[in-house]
């Protein structure tokens, strides 16, 4: 439309090129949601969504919606669908201060209701048309169950943890806007005598347990720590995953943000039905590799795991760092672009990992010997079946190798050692006065899943 062109100009005018622009998305059901850099001193916030203007023969249509409330720097709303013919809307801000108002004004770009453009101009929002699938940007109170699966167990699930996870709201909860995985002591919930002698039964206490590890007893087999975990309901083959979300800061703390096959064994048990990390991360605030440079929480990875046993399985990943800062400081978009040819993650507007299908496939690229496993799927086996997000706070375990380097105290615990939890446990006057308040937990501020 020719009236976006005046605005687009403006959106140059009004929104500085360091300044954070707002965030739109238009989910299935037609209703546009807004996600909008918050102004000091502003009591509210409208936003007018407006396409069509008539004087180029085109029908007005107006939207407006007070924003929801401001939550850690930035309002939102939700608004009616507006009819929109040329794949652009002209959109309003209007701050309302006490001493008067002052708008903003610019032009965000949404073709049908399928479709989702977000406002920072990234490729990776751009290259594809896609259908959101799943959507959470925890504006209720309590987390949707009809979209999240939230995990019961005695167990870490796997990787030598020292965490259960549980459903309980200190560990697994919504606050400001946005879900929070916190972990805390065991000895705060069941007292300090039940790590030495307690028994733990999952069903028992939570009525329910999502994982074959329901039982504990005593010493070096209950976990020291509390936690949570989730898992999408809605699932994706071939698409996008964006989630919003700030670290937590603390030693030992190891969240993650990943997708498992729905069907677990659809090649066979771990790792030949495929794992892709988008994001894991070691949480401690002066951790670094043998050669001195950080591998603490100023350090993203991503991985992409396949192949026919533990032992022998390719790791496809790389690192990402940010400077100047940590990534428990601010929020940030943690994504991945999928699809049968490649699969990309990134952070923000940077790629860390491109994998590109081998055009021999994955079993030849990875030098694997025997029968192919993945002979009877496709192309790009085993990342040819739906996946669904996973996303937890772990603490411990095999992610922190023996090799690291932290300061002011060595890692407390061995990886070859029969009792390490008990290590790691009777280390805490280190490692807990690293743990500040909700901190050590993960806050996701938003969580996308699109089909391509």
């Amino acid at each position: 439309m020719r009236g976006a062109l005046f605005l687009a100009a403006l959106v140059g005018l009004c929104w500085g090129s360091r300044e954070e622009r707002p965030a739109f998305t238009r989910t299935e059901d037609g209703k546009i949601h807004a996600l909008i850099p918050d102004i000091p001193g502003a009591v509210n916030v409208v936003l007018t969504l407006k396409d069509d203007e008539p004087e180029f023969g085109g029908k007005t249509v107006v939207t407006s919606a007070a924003t929801q409330g401001k939550a850690d720097g930035y309002w939102r709303t939700t608004t009616a669908d507006v009819t929109d013919k040329d794949g652009d809307v002209d959109y309003v801000i209007e701050y309302q201060f006490p001493s008067g108002e002052h708008q903003r004004s610019g032009v965000f770009f949404l073709g049908t209701k399928q479709d989702t453009a977000l406002a920072p101009n990234s490729p990776r929002y751009l290259h594809r048309r896609a259908t959101t699938v799943f959507y959470d940007d925890f504006s209720s109170d309590h987390v949707d169950t009809h979209k999240w699966r939230v995990e019961v167990s005695a167990d870490g699930v796997g990787g030598h943890k020292f965490q259960m996870y549980t459903p309980e709201a200190r560990n697994v909860y919504i606050k400001n806007g946005m879900l929070f995985l916190r972990p805390t002591l065991t000895v705060d919930r069941f007292g300090n005598d039940f790590l030495a002698h307690g028994t733990l039964d999952a069903r028992a206490v939570w009525g329910t347990c999502t994982n074959n590890d329901c039982v504990r007893h005593g010493w070096n087999e209950i976990h020291p720590i509390m936690s949570g975990m989730v898992r999408s309901n809605g699932h994706i083959k071939y698409g996008k995953v964006e989630v919003v979300a700030k670290l937590p800061k603390g030693d030992w703390l190891w969240p993650a943000i990943w997708l498992m096959p729905v069907k677990p064994f659809a090649y066979g048990g771990w790792p030949r039905s495929g794992e892709i990390d988008i994001m894991e991360a070691a949480c401690n605030e002066h951790l670094t590799y043998q050669d001195g440079s950080s591998a603490g929480v100023d350090v993203t990875h991503a991985t992409i795991h396949y192949g026919p046993n533990r032992e022998g399985h390719k790791r496809h990943g790389n690192i990402y760092r940010i400077p100047g800062t940590t990534f428990g400081n601010d929020f940030h978009t943690y994504w991945m672009d999928w699809t049968e040819s490649h699969i990309k993650l990134g952070v923000d507007d940077h790629t860390t990992v491109m994998l590109n299908t081998p055009s021999n496939g994955f079993w030849h690229e990875g030098g694997f010997t025997g029968t192919n496993i993945w002979a009877h799927g496709g192309h790009n086996a085993p990342f040819d079946q739906p996946f669904y997000l996973i996303l937890n706070v772990a603490v411990g375990g095999e992610f922190f190798w023996d090799g690291y380097v932290n300061h002011p105290y060595p890692k407390p615990w061995h990886s070859d050692d029969n009792n390490q939890m008990m290590e790691f446990w009777n280390a805490r006057n280190k490692w807990l006065p690293t743990w500040h308040g909700e901190d050590v937990a993960m806050r996701i501020r938003s969580v996308k899943m699109q089909q391509y």
